[in-house]
């Protein structure tokens, strides 16, 4: 076989692969987005011509009946990346979004739902830079992560894996 190396990797090869696991349940009241606590790392590109190929699995709950969605982005450093444009409110273009529908307000705080996405990121930079999730709900009633909103009783984990690619 031919062992990979840093130094001439073919184009489309895998260089480094960096992942967080969050295992414990997080919640917030934030109509603003903040960090998905336990779901960030740190990557240096080996050649800035490189690029990032970024994915999330996160398990999201809320009180759907009062909240309306949870929103959640790619966010490098600072700046959220991999989001939508489509939206007359910059806020509303997440990366992906989730509304679950509840017949009642009893049951609406025990639903939770996957949101998953990817993306090919570009940093154009050899920089060591963090790469997170961010959420945000629609309106302070809450979103939660990990759990239902309602309580703790149930416990889920969730995901963030960036891989460096070969251009």
């Amino acid at each position: 076989g031919t062992v990979l190396t840093t130094t001439n990797p073919k184009a489309g090869n895998i260089i480094q692969v960096k992942t967080a696991t969050k295992t414990d349940s997080f919640t917030t009241t934030s109509q603003t987005y903040v960090d998905l606590t336990g779901l960030s790392t740190t990557m240096t590109l080996t050649k800035s011509g490189n690029k990032i190929l970024m994915s999330y699995n996160v398990t999201t709950g809320g009180n759907w009946w009062n909240m309306g969605p949870s929103y959640l982005v790619f966010v490098q450093d600072s700046t959220k990346i991999g989001v939508g444009t489509g939206g007359n409110d910059a806020d509303h273009n997440p990366t992906t979004f989730a509304n679950m529908y509840a017949d009642s307000q009893y049951n609406s705080s025990f639903n939770v739902c996957q949101q998953s996405a990817s993306f090919l990121f570009a940093p154009s930079d050899t920089n060591t830079h963090t790469y997170k999730i961010q959420i945000r709900g629609n309106n302070t009633t809450g979103a939660s992560v990990n759990r239902w909103w309602a309580n703790a009783n149930v416990g889920a984990i969730s995901t963030l894996t960036l891989m460096e690619v070969a251009v």
